[in-house]
């Protein structure tokens, strides 16, 4: 049974799609066989960043519904080898229960050696469906405080449903942070209330990949990041970047 893992945030913009591709990716070019589930309901994201885009004609709605079967609602990353993405529904009114979410997991990681759920931003209904399929948490904070602040809640409400979570810290700019004009690193930990599993610093190959539905190129500083997070969710001990040098 492969590892079912959601990506979350407590503050919209805190780049969980972003990460929640960038990981797949990742843990892809490891030899793993990944399944990228969007459960952002009416915001789906994850097929324009993989490359799929319109080629997409099922979601997982159709699945519930039982317009058809969970095989035809999941769909290739043309840019990724290994990455699969099963859409999210194009309405808020498909969200569909926690409880359907569960079972579409369980029966996911049978044939996954990864799962990830890209969870939408908050702590609503959206948030309770994407949760009840996980086994593990991923919460994702920009360097404000903000962003931290609700990260923190959001751990707290994954704490009291049993589900282990650690922190990403995206888009971090490393100069204003040593310069002391934006929160450092451990003031990011403190308030978050999370153990840190990696960072990720501000990379504009991100945001031209992204535009474009392209790949990361594999020597930018942002997919080397990626893969230090990869590895370290396979159990593997990989030491932090210093931060000067992100």
């Amino acid at each position: 049974m492969g590892q079912v893992t959601v990506v979350t945030s407590g503050k919209g913009g805190a780049g969980k799609s972003t990460v929640t591709a960038g990981l797949g990716c990742a843990l892809a070019r490891l030899g793993r066989k990944v399944l990228l589930v969007d459960a952002d309901a009416g915001l789906r994201s994850l097929d324009l960043l993989l490359g799929i885009g319109g080629a997409a004609v099922y979601d997982i709605a159709d699945v519930f519904a039982g317009n058809c079967e969970p095989i035809r609602a999941i769909y290739p990353s043309p840019i990724c080898s290994g990455v699969f993405v099963a859409p999210a529904p194009v309405s808020l009114e498909q969200l569909c229960a926690p409880e359907d979410m569960r079972l579409l997991c369980r029966g996911f990681s049978r044939y996954y050696d990864d799962v990830i759920i890209d969870c939408p931003a908050g702590v609503g209904q959206g948030f309770r469906t994407a949760v009840a399929g996980a086994e593990a948490a991923l919460v994702v904070t920009t360097p404000d405080m903000v962003c931290a602040r609700d990260a923190q809640i959001v751990s707290r409400l994954l704490s009291e449903g049993e589900v282990p979570a650690r922190l990403i810290i995206n888009r971090l700019r490393a100069l204003p942070v040593m310069k002391g004009r934006m929160p450092d690193v451990d003031e990011i930990i403190d308030t978050a209330g999370l153990q840190l599993l990696g960072i990720l610093p501000e990379d504009e190959a991100v945001a031209v990949a992204n535009a474009n539905g392209r790949p990361l190129p594999a020597d930018c500083n942002a997919s080397l990041c990626f893969e230090n997070i990869a590895r370290r969710c396979l159990g593997q001990s990989v030491p932090l970047a210093r931060l000067e040098k992100m």
